[in-house]
C-alpha cells in the first residue's frame, strides 16, 4: 500500500517539476524574470549612490518630482509616485521630520513643498543619479532607448 502512495507522490512531483520547467521556459516569463533581474540590479547601483547622501530612491524620488512641481498636495504626488495615500503619508512624514519637505495644511488638503535643505540635497544627488542612468543606458544607441521606451509603455 505504502509503494503505492509513494509512486503517485514520487510521479505528481515529476509531473509538477515538469510543469514549472516547462512555463519557466516560456518566453512571457523568461522576460518578466529578466525585466525583475535588471530592475533590481539597476536600482541597487543607485541606491549604493545615494546611501552616502543618506537618501533612499524613494525620498530621492519624491524630492526630485516635488521640486519639479514646486509644490503639491500629498495626494497628487502619492497619484504622480503610484503610492497609496497612507505610503505617501509614511514617507511624507518622516521626511518632513528630517528637514527636507515641509507639509503645511490648507483646510483638508496637505501641501507639501522642498525645504533649502531638500533642495540642497536634491541638488547634490541629481547629478549622481544622472551620469548613473548615463552608464546604464550607455550600451543602446538612442533609437533602441526610444524602442524600449514605446514597448514599455505598450505594457503598462
Amino acid at each position: 500500500m505504502y509503494s503505492n502512495i509513494s509512486y503517485f507522490i514520487k510521479k505528481s512531483y515529476i509531473v509538477c517539476v515538469n510543469e514549472i520547467d516547462a512555463a519557466l521556459g516560456r518566453l512571457p516569463i523568461r522576460l518578466w524574470r529578466r525585466m525583475v533581474r535588471t530592475l533590481h540590479s539597476k536600482t541597487h547601483q543607485v541606491e549604493m549612490a545615494l546611501l552616502p547622501l543618506g537618501l533612499t530612491m524613494t525620498e530621492f524620488d519624491m524630492l526630485a518630482v516635488l521640486r519639479s512641481l514646486g509644490e503639491s498636495t500629498q495626494q497628487e504626488l502619492a497619484h504622480r509616485m503610484l503610492f497609496t495615500e497612507a505610503n505617501m503619508s509614511y514617507h511624507a512624514k518622516r521626511m518632513v521630520n528630517r528637514g527636507l519637505i515641509q507639509r503645511q495644511t490648507s483646510g483638508k488638503r496637505k501641501l507639501l513643498s522642498v525645504t533649502e535643505q531638500g533642495c540642497t540635497l536634491i541638488e547634490e544627488a541629481l547629478p549622481l543619479v544622472i551620469a548613473i542612468h548615463e552608464q546604464q543606458f550607455s550600451d543602446l544607441t538612442e533609437a533602441e532607448m526610444l524602442t524600449l521606451q514605446g514597448l514599455l509603455r505598450r505594457l503598462q
